[in-house]
């Protein structure tokens, strides 16, 4: 997937925002299908449709904006920050799945 310049732009606005803001200190970090659940929601897809092994190239409504959205759902409920390049290689849900600090998990 190529990420347009915008996107790299508002991701850069983004990320000052949260910086300057106590919004991560507010959100725990979440568990393994609540993240699923956000990624759905994300996609505009009906609740419960992810589980992990679908590919991401295979998901009609993955592109640039979804990225993002992800990296900022992601970065709000937990410390780790997440680079567009780590995103955009991973090739399945399960790949991003672990980029994010879940709750019970050992990441």
């Amino acid at each position: 997937m190529r990420v347009a310049p915008e996107t790299r732009w508002f991701k850069m606005h983004l990320l000052e925002l949260h910086r300057h803001s106590d919004w991560s200190l507010a959100h725990p970090p979440m568990t393994r299908n609540e993240f699923l659940l956000e990624i759905d929601e994300i996609l505009g897809l009906n609740p419960g449709t992810l589980k992990g092994h679908e590919r991401l190239d295979e998901l009609e409504n993955w592109d640039s904006t979804a990225l993002v959205s992800l990296i900022a759902v992601a970065e709000s409920h937990g410390s780790a920050e997440i680079t567009l390049d780590q995103v955009v290689s991973c090739a399945t849900v399960a790949d991003l799945l672990r980029l994010v600090p879940l709750e019970g998990s050992p990441n």
